[in-house]
């Protein structure tokens, strides 16, 4: 009976090395995967300012190009615009001298 004890003894002494060892590992993993999930987080972090600097890089380009497409747009009807006034304002003149003149009633 008292070799059962012993061996039970050993048994349970060998479960408790187990385990201690298994807690020791298990903690090894765990400071392992933390450090693992911070370099993700940091390398994703990293990622995605590097995305967002292109994406508004892009989007200002775009937006560049379109407001020169619109000066370039409003230049040419402003110059229209001045040439229409410049005919009208001809017709104006001509038709404040002549009611001046009283070639024509207003």
């Amino acid at each position: 009976m008292e070799k059962v004890w012993e061996e039970l003894r050993k048994i349970e002494d060998k479960a408790e090395q187990l385990r201690s060892e298994a807690l020791k590992t298990s903690e090894k993993l765990m400071d392992v995967a933390r450090k693992d999930a911070e370099k993700l987080l940091s390398l994703s972090k990293k990622h995605t300012e590097s995305e967002a600097d292109k994406l508004l890089k892009a989007r200002m380009n775009q937006a560049e190009k379109e407001r020169a497409a619109d000066l370039e747009k409003n230049e040419k009807s402003i110059k229209e615009l001045k040439a229409t006034v410049e005919k009208q304002f001809d017709k104006a003149v001509d038709t404040v001298f002549d009611a001046v003149l009283g070639k024509i009633e207003v």
